[in-house]
């Protein structure tokens, strides 16, 4: 299996709605930088365009991973989305942030300040996590990378300005609440496993210098999970906070 067979299959995999099997692993992809190639494949065989991003870190200060999230799968809150749309549905709270302006690829790296800088908005979000791969969770990192990092769907709550809010807003350890038809799904200790996610729009702002893409200001950026990724086998109403920033709702029907 080719790099080009595993993004077709991906392509047909969300187009028929149906789970394929995992590549073998002398079929895996070699590297990230296939990956990464991958899922522009993937965008463009579904001729979507990008949306929003979803990045994410393990630990504060370790290697960084991220994937496009194609637009037809951002929604905004309150949003109302099939259940039985996804193979499976995890839900996760997350701090997004959209840029003020287009930031255009070039040779020398973007400096965190500048990256900073250009942080035009922040707002409150849910992702929906799913995967293409009947096998999954059990899947080779770079498999599932490939598969936009097992995005499904991302709905935003209102943006923020940026601006003035950072000063006095907690992205460590905010104050927040995730429930499911009214149950808590918030576990007792919370956090991003990347601590401060600001830090990954500095990676995320080079990695796309060097694939050659321009970061659009429409685009929401997503940062990883507060609150871990949560199962639901059924519909219902998602509802999201993170206070002094906002809510977020979602309808699974």
């Amino acid at each position: 299996m080719t790099p080009h067979d595993l993004a077709q299959r991906l392509v047909q995999a969300r187009r028929q709605h149906r789970l394929i099997d995992a590549p073998p692993p002398d079929s895996l992809p070699p590297d990230a930088a296939t990956a990464y190639a991958i899922q522009q494949a993937v965008l463009a065989g579904l001729e979507q365009s990008t949306g929003a991003w979803k990045i994410g870190a393990k630990a504060p200060g370790a290697a960084a991973s991220g994937a496009p999230i194609p637009a037809s799968l951002v929604h905004e809150s309150p949003a109302r989305i099939a259940h039985g749309g996804f193979f499976r549905v995890l839900l996760e709270l997350e701090i997004a942030f959209r840029f003020s302006e287009a930031i255009e690829p070039r040779r020398e790296a973007y400096a965190r300040d500048e990256v900073l800088a250009r942080v035009g908005a922040v707002l409150p979000a849910i992702e929906i996590v799913d995967s293409r791969f009947s096998e999954w969770p059990d899947i080779a990192p770079l498999a599932q990378l490939a598969d936009a990092q097992n995005n499904g769907a991302l709905a935003t709550g209102q943006p923020v300005a940026y601006a003035g809010f950072a000063r006095v807003f907690d992205f460590v350890s905010p104050e927040l609440e995730l429930t499911f038809n009214g149950v808590s799904l918030v576990p007792e200790a919370t956090g991003n496993p990347a601590g401060d996610p600001r830090e990954l729009l500095v990676w995320f702002v080079n990695h796309c210098a060097a694939m050659g893409i321009t970061i659009e200001p429409e685009w929401t950026i997503t940062t990883g999970s507060y609150v871990g990724a949560h199962r639901v086998e059924r519909a219902g109403t998602v509802y999201g906070r993170i206070d002094g920033l906002g809510e977020v709702e979602v309808d699974l029907t």
